[in-house]
């Protein structure tokens, strides 16, 4: 399905690596890579080319780039440079999957953020599709330790990652994988929510809030030069942490498990299985109403929780 489509990704260096990885895996034979400058495209591929079996080109500009009359293209550059990415791609052929957030809200009025949202969702529905791996890991958890939502009181959502965020970016970044989380669980509308408290500092970021009678944490906290990311999330003060395996490198997936005080299960790589199942959307042209609705539910809380 996917060996004879032409297929890019901007911004190889780091998550772009696992979409590489991936593409692979799906029977991919060449990507178009565009970086920040064409020498360090070149570099990426001196450094790539080794590990993959992929034929790996580089592009000397944007212009050159999108010459190439792409099927897919991977937006997986820095979150402030998503919006201008999909702009330049919306009336081509090419369908986007992008890197969580879709699109950086700072600084952008409620009304702008609405008419993005409507442009995107309304204009071209079947384009674009962000990728938001929570979603998996959600639906693992629980099927593995049979989750009821209707039991849940609550909710303690625990992230601490490496990363050069501060301040309100750091919520920028993280909150997809929570509010993935909170919406694959429950229809949560922002006027549902009370918040009780939020505290920000320059490595950190905590919110306390109330929904449907269910009491909610977001502790999120972002570092440089962490080693190994934690994420926990407690559900009725049980704790399911996220365990991984990690490779030398991210062109080898990495073997996932949850863990509880008593138990280890083993889940499938929650990031693999959300770009492959995305990427076959693209291709076949089967992106739902479902799944836009959730990325549109997904923007307006994040609007809600960073102003």
């Amino acid at each position: 399905m996917f060996k004879n489509k032409s297929i890019g990704i901007i911004g190889v260096r780091g998550i772009g690596k696992i979409y590489l990885r991936e593409l692979s895996s799906l029977g991919v034979k060449k990507v178009y890579i565009l970086g920040k400058n064409y020498k360090n495209s070149i570099n990426n591929k001196l450094s790539l080319q080794t590990e993959s079996n992929v034929e790996i080109i580089p592009c000397k500009s944007i212009k050159d780039f999108k010459s190439k009359y792409l099927d897919i293209v991977c937006i997986c550059s820095p979150t402030n440079t998503h919006l201008s990415y999909i702009n330049k791609f919306l009336k081509t052929k090419s369908k986007l999957i992008v890197e969580k957030p879709l699109f950086d809200l700072n600084n952008l009025s409620g009304k702008k953020i609405d008419q993005i949202v409507v442009n995107l969702f309304k204009n071209y529905s079947k384009k674009v599709i962000t990728n938001l791996p929570l979603i998996e890991y959600s639906k693992s958890l629980k099927t593995k330790f049979k989750i009821n939502k209707k039991e849940i009181k609550n909710i303690n959502f625990k992230y601490y990652t490496s990363g050069k965020n501060s301040y309100k970016n750091i919520a920028i970044d993280l909150l997809p994988h929570s509010l993935s989380f909170l919406l694959f669980f429950f229809a949560l509308k922002k006027n549902q929510i009370i918040v009780k408290s939020k505290k920000v500092t320059k490595n950190t970021w905590k919110t306390i809030f109330i929904f449907n009678k269910i009491n909610c944490t977001f502790d999120f906290d972002q570092k440089v030069n962490r080693k190994r990311s934690i994420l926990k999330i407690s559900i009725n003060n049980k704790n399911y942490l996220r365990v991984q395996k990690k490779n030398t490198s991210r062109l080898i997936r990495n073997h996932e498990y949850i863990k509880t005080k008593f138990l280890l299960k083993k889940i499938s790589n929650s990031m693999s299985l959300s770009i492959r199942k995305n990427l076959l959307k693209l291709i076949k042209n089967k992106i739902s109403k479902k799944d836009i609705n959730f990325q549109k539910s997904l923007i307006s809380l994040m609007s809600f929780f960073i102003k």
